[in-house]
């Protein structure tokens, strides 16, 4: 990398465990079904409606707060990369951003309490979340396209963080508080987070708080240098309670500081510093007379800066500033007849600008978003519901793109580039809609059938990158001519959530219409236009692999499937068993596969559980991926085996509890490489790590 660019640099119940040494059962963690299911949980992000998984045509994982702390995760992509249908690009520590289905970026919406992460996050794997799952009180993900509530940036999926910064309650008693502690032994890793809700009368405040700090992690093959992670951060909310809702705003501050593994960025011990300030302010209105009975409001604001760093020389190597609202607006409409449903607004505005390197890859850009949306559901009978929805969107973006010849889709090498011209304006306005069926075979068991047609807007890097990429070792050139993309999926799910057996199983196809991917051009470029497909050009011993934004039809299919059956009574808990599996495969029609596919996987598991302790053993297996896109090598599969046990001190005569567990990873100690990571060649994931942890509701 290039330091050019000089400035200072801103820093800115599950009832389980007994001495936690017990470790005694077997299980994976998949999706809600990880859980003992005693009730199915309601999903709030998949629906404006309450609804629980079984009720809904569209796949959905939760991840719990009991399990979000066995995770230890420091980010999202960690914490849910283990679901079935979701892998995790893992680039760094603190970067890794959720993959659903095979899709990520631009096409997998972030967001928290209903309003997106508001980050550069889609721009790049190396760019981190601003979001700690400590923090969370649960995460919802819906696999397959969730844009017709959320928007077209949702065309692959959505993660949900939920929590309480802006409180809808008063806590028990007036008062209420927990407190969380971890460390891992492969990074010496150290976490820390508190929270405290108090009400008083009408008036309801929450303050949480975190930090986390983990050094250079140890893999079989010794220590990943550069791999260490820092963070913290700190959220007050406050809200007016009502007899029928509340009204409420928070702000949050989140900061991480963390390195860059891979050769060329170790020597230069190259960081990400990035901090954000996010405003947000909610209501809630429920039991409304007249026709709309409820009200769901949202509005966010955020400030967002990193700076790429080396800790070498001290120089910024690129800056990217990113300012962002979003306002969103549900009404919850009287029923008609046996019909129910919602219909709602939201409107989101970004101005994005760089320096330095991130400069020298994209312009300073603009978006602006209007979309209106529906969604109904009619119980045609007590055993079948209808589900449809619709959007349609206004999506307005402004950058600088390059004009450039092309030749049979390919652009050709940069001293053949015209020039980046001036400012474009685009606009697009994708339309899309679903219906789905839900058919209750018993009264434990839903078949599901949801279709969906959804487009996609180009996003600004698609549209405007211009120049080299240095995390991926790239020099990625946008295509201002980009149209929009659209798909057409099909789901066919099977689900029971209620007594001993819960199981979920997906079968889901995908048929993408101009899907906009980077296709290799098979030059090589230095950092400026004028080195690339010039043979001993001053700068090309950097060897970026040009690439260039095209757009070709793809077909993506695959199945999920988790399973969890309490077999037998033994002593005084109940023994257990668990399975998971999980395929999908993408193919350009114009031929080979799309790159970065997440291998068949599959995992089995025995657990036990009472209302104390709660112990499993597990397995992951990630089959070998040969099934590589051009230019793209494959990946030798792994296993890991984890176990884990929790106990649960309950206080005499309240509902406070404290809960202590340990959790051991890659107990095999094997050599596992992530396929979907841009660094999987250089960068192996951790090896046998050991989690201990304690956490305090008070």
């Amino acid at each position: 990398m290039k330091y050019a660019y000089n400035s200072k640099c801103r820093k800115s119940k599950r009832r389980a465990g007994a001495t936690v040494l017990t470790i005694a059962s077997l299980a994976f963690p998949i999706s809600a079904t990880a859980e003992p299911v005693h009730a199915p949980s309601i999903v709030i992000t998949a629906s404006p409606l309450a609804r629980t998984t079984s009720e809904l045509a569209q796949p959905v994982s939760i991840v719990e707060k009991e399990e979000i702390s066995r995770s230890g995760a420091a980010t999202l992509g960690n914490l849910l990369g283990a679901q079935p249908g979701v892998a995790q690009s893992s680039f760094t520590r603190g970067a890794s951003r959720p993959i659903i289905r095979g899709l990520d970026n631009s096409r997998v919406r972030i967001q928290e309490n209903g309003l997106a992460a508001h980050d550069v996050s889609a721009l790049s794997e190396d760019h981190g979340v601003p979001i700690d799952p400590s923090a969370a009180e649960r995460v919802e993900v819906i696999r397959g396209p969730a844009a017709l509530r959320y928007g077209s940036e949702a065309i692959g999926g959505l993660v949900s963080v939920l929590n309480n910064r802006i409180p809808d309650k008063a806590p028990d008693g007036g008062f209420e508080a927990e407190a969380e502690a971890n460390t891992t032994t492969a990074d010496s890793g150290v976490m820390g987070r508190g929270s405290v809700d108090v009400s008083e009368g009408p008036i309801a405040v929450h303050i949480d708080a975190f930090a986390r700090s983990a050094d250079d992690y140890s893999t079989p093959q010794g220590t990943q240098a550069n791999s260490a992670a820092e963070a913290s951060g700190l959220s007050a909310g406050v809200s007016y309670l009502l007899p029928n809702g509340h009204v409420g705003v928070s702000v949050t501050q989140y900061n991480s500081d963390y390195r860059v593994p891979g050769a060329k960025a170790a020597a230069n011990r190259i960081a990400i510093d990035l901090e954000q300030m996010r405003y947000a302010a909610a209501a809630r209105l429920e039991d409304l007379s007249g026709f709309f009975t409820g009200l769901s409001a949202d509005v966010g604001y955020s400030d967002y800066i990193h700076e790429e760093v080396s800790k070498v020389t001290g120089t910024i190597g690129s800056r990217f500033d990113n300012e962002e609202w979003e306002g969103r607006l549900e009404l919850l409409h009287r029923a008609i007849g046996d019909v129910e449903g919602a219909w709602g607004i939201q409107a989101a505005s970004r101005d994005l600008s760089a320096a330095g390197e991130g400069g020298e890859l994209i312009a300073p850009s603009t978006s602006n978003r209007f979309a209106a949306f529906l969604f109904e559901e009619w119980k045609i009978n007590p055993a079948l519901r209808l589900q449809v929805s619709g959007r349609i969107e206004r999506v307005e973006l402004e950058g600088l793109g390059t004009t450039s010849p092309t030749l049979e889709g390919v652009t050709l090498p940069g001293q053949e580039l015209a020039d980046f011209g001036s400012r474009r304006s685009l606009d697009f306005t994708p339309i899309s809609s679903a219906a789905a069926l839900v058919f209750d075979l018993t009264d434990e068991i839903a078949l599901g059938l949801n279709t969906q047609y959804v487009e996609r807007a180009p996003d600004l890097l698609e549209l405007f990158a211009k120049g080299p990429h240095e995390a991926t070792e790239t020099f990625e050139i946008g295509s201002p001519t980009l149209g929009k993309e659209s798909a057409t999926s099909f789901d066919l799910s099977l689900t029971q959530n209620t007594g001993n057996l819960s199981l979920e199983a997906n079968l889901f196809y995908t048929s993408f219409s101009d899907f906009i991917f980077k296709q290799n051009t098979g030059f090589v470029c230095g950092e400026e236009f004028d080195t690339c497909g010039v043979e001993g050009a001053p700068g090309v011993e950097d060897e970026l692999t040009q690439i260039a934004y095209s757009q070709s039809d793809a077909d993506f299919h695959g199945a999920e499937f988790a399973a969890r059956w309490s077999a037998l009574d033994l002593a005084d808990g109940r023994l257990g068993f668990d399975g998971r599996f999980d395929y999908v495969r993408g193919k350009l029609d114009a031929g080979g596969n799309v790159p970065r596919i997440t291998p068949l996987r599959y995992g089995a598991g025995v657990f036990f559980e009472n209302d104390n302790l709660f112990s499993r053993i597990s397995f992951l297996r990630a089959e070998n991926q040969d099934d590589v896109a051009t230019n793209e090598t494959r990946t030798n599969g792994y296993v890991d085996l984890r176990a884990e046990a929790t106990y649960t001190f309950f206080l005499p005569q309240s509902d406070r509890e404290i809960e202590l567990g340990v959790v051991g990873t890659n107990l095999l100690d094997d050599d596992i490489r992530n396929h979907a990571s841009f660094k999987k060649d250089d960068v192996l994931e951790p090896g046998t790590s050991t989690l201990f942890f304690i956490r305090a509701k008070l």
